[in-house]
């Protein structure tokens, strides 16, 4: 609920909390844009005081709340010249912090690296390293055309709630109050097929742009 990096600041202070019965385990989110302009310092102290907390790093690639400007962990800067990137997995690495690197696109794969890093002691980083769809590299581009098919989506009975539309929230994922059923806006969607692992009837479908 916290941003700009203030979150890594008060998931420090939780992680420290369990002498005194919280049990719960802390966890941070930031941008890859963040880490650099805000969470470094706070990510310091966490390790400096001995911490038990996780930090996920979401590195897509650009700093995408303001129009994707370049940051220090990309090979250009604003002026479009060559510039050394600087490596955030070395950074947490250098400060003392246990260090993991996945693929967001692979929801299983993650999921598991998240829950493992959470049952671990002192400060850990999970960088999800995918850039954004809309990003300029990527908008337009699609790796995948996909599609739903409403006689397999059970909408309400899948016993899920609703786990696509209700909590994943893709803009091109939406619910259709007149079929009961979710449907594919092909306009908005971005072809990452992140969808298919998410729906748990198999109704989603995927297939690799040419």
């Amino acid at each position: 609920m916290h941003a700009m990096g203030s979150g890594t600041g008060l998931a420090s202070g939780f992680g420290k909390l369990k002498p005194f019965g919280l049990e719960q385990p802390a966890l941070a989110v930031c941008g890859d844009s963040t880490f650099f302009h805000a969470v470094m310092p706070a990510l310091v102290n966490a390790i400096h005081n001995r911490a038990d907390m996780t930090l996920v790093v979401l590195d897509n690639s650009g700093t995408a709340m303001t129009g994707f400007q370049p940051h220090p962990g990309l090979v250009m800067d604003a002026a479009g010249n060559d510039v050394p990137a600087i490596d955030i997995a070395r950074i947490a690495e250098a400060m003392g912090a246990q260090v993991e690197t996945s693929d967001p696109f692979d929801v299983e794969g993650t999921q598991q690296k998240i829950l493992g890093l959470l049952e671990k002691g002192g400060v850990n980083v999970l960088i999800l390293k995918q850039s954004c769809a809309l990003s300029p590299e990527k908008k337009g581009r699609k790796m995948y055309q996909l599609n739903l098919d409403a006689s397999v989506c059970l909408g309400e009975n899948c016993g899920c709630n609703r786990l696509c539309t209700r909590v994943f929230k893709c803009p091109g994922l939406r619910w259709n109050p007149n079929t009961k059923t979710a449907e594919i806006d092909d306009v908005i969607c971005s072809g990452c097929g992140v969808c298919v692992s998410v729906c748990p009837s198999g109704a989603i479908t995927k297939k690799e742009v040419a």
